[in-house]
């Protein structure tokens, strides 16, 4: 089996801590970062800019990917194409579906996320799906066990899927064995990065 891709959110790690801990995950072994960006509509505002997770990137010398929590994602999506791989946008968002193509034009990943109240059959374009396992925004949250399941759903249909939102160990290897094979963490991984990164 494909060891999955596992990428670190810093979504509730202090401004101040921020550079301390970017450099720990990038010393413990880390290659991903993933960024989130909300404008409120979708979960609470906060996260990062492009610019202030660029320059994490840059000091760390680690490939990034943005989760774009936004209600009109097309405006940003030039300042993170700039040095994202992969970008996700969400399903609800009104125009995904131009975000989506525009994301895949310019040469990265295309991802969809689907909160937990999204219907998974929503005719979205994208080769990757990230199902939350918390509601959008609630870094720290208890994993919802019917994620797993939308897991299942969606990994026959998609070319990779993962997992965002309260993501311990245990809940990556029931992800991992449900067919995630991206796996995103914030809390557990900061708390433990050599079990996600061995």
């Amino acid at each position: 089996m494909i060891a999955p891709r596992v990428s670190a959110s810093l979504w509730s790690v202090p401004a101040d801590r921020l550079e301390a801990e970017a450099l720990r995950l990038r010393d413990a072994g880390l290659r991903t970062w993933h960024w989130d960006r909300s404008d409120g509509s979708m979960a609470p505002a906060g996260g990062f800019t492009a610019a202030q997770a660029r320059s994490l990137a840059d000091l760390t010398g680690l490939a990034s990917e943005a989760h774009l929590m936004l209600a009109d994602p097309l405006p940003e999506l030039d300042d993170w194409l700039t040095f994202c791989e992969v970008i996700v946008v969400h399903a609800g968002a009104p125009t995904a579906a131009i975000a989506l193509e525009r994301i895949a034009a310019a040469g990265a990943r295309a991802a969809v996320a689907f909160a937990p109240g999204d219907p998974l059959d929503a005719e979205i374009g994208g080769l990757d799906a990230l199902v939350m396992s918390v509601e959008p925004g609630h870094g720290g949250s208890a994993f919802r066990p019917d994620a797993l399941d939308r897991i299942t759903a969606l990994a026959g249909h998609r070319e990779r899927v993962g997992v965002d939102g309260g993501v311990t160990l245990d809940h990556a290897r029931s992800a991992t064995a449900a067919g995630a094979s991206w796996l995103v963490s914030g809390t557990a991984l900061l708390a433990d990065p050599a079990g996600f990164l061995r």
